[in-house]
């Protein structure tokens, strides 16, 4: 056997992948909830966005361990202010080079951007998972970005159809929108 899987993996004229592959098909399967709410203040003329309040509020059944659960929460309100914020890739069309591939230039929220992030649960029993606890990986990260939009909207008037809503895309806006 150890010859044969030498030969499979490191053989220069016929090196295959040893693999298994088994599949299973759920039948049951639950849905996480999530929303949230944001306060913020808008510096038109500068294009800042300060968040002055920001809460999500998640159905994901039973909390089996609070303080990890809120940690999960507050890593996705993080990175979902980043990308409705700030987090962008940049590509040069003519090379597909990314533009920016390090921290300094590839702009993530720091802890300076980041306000005091707050969370609850909606503890329900869901039956088909296990202690009756649902997802709490992604569901986090998804509503921060369309509730930050939402909350420009409200305060500026202007809706923003693109991500991240950088400063320089707000300042844009209210310039074409006769604002500033």
């Amino acid at each position: 056997m150890g010859d044969l899987a030498q030969e499979a993996f490191y053989s220069f004229r016929h090196s295959v992948h040893i693999h298994a592959e088994e599949t299973a098909q759920v039948r049951d399967n639950t849905f996480a909830f999530g929303t949230c709410f944001v306060k913020v203040e808008v510096d038109m003329p500068l294009g800042r966005v300060k968040i002055l309040d920001i809460l999500n509020v998640h159905d994901s059944g039973r909390i089996l361990n609070p303080a990890t659960a809120e940690g999960q929460v507050h890593g996705g309100m993080a990175q979902g202010i980043g990308a409705a914020l700030y987090e962008e890739q940049l590509i040069d069309p003519a090379t597909g080079r990314l533009l920016n591939p390090n921290l300094l230039d590839y702009k993530i929220p720091t802890a300076m951007d980041v306000p005091d992030l707050r969370c609850l649960f909606v503890e329900t029993d869901d039956p088909s998972g296990p202690y009756g606890n649902k997802a709490l990986g992604e569901p986090p990260l998804m509503p921060p970005t369309p509730a930050l939009r939402n909350a420009i909207l409200d305060a500026t008037g202007c809706a923003f159809y693109q991500i991240p809503m950088t400063q320089q895309r707000l300042v844009a806006k209210f310039k074409e929108e006769g604002l500033i």
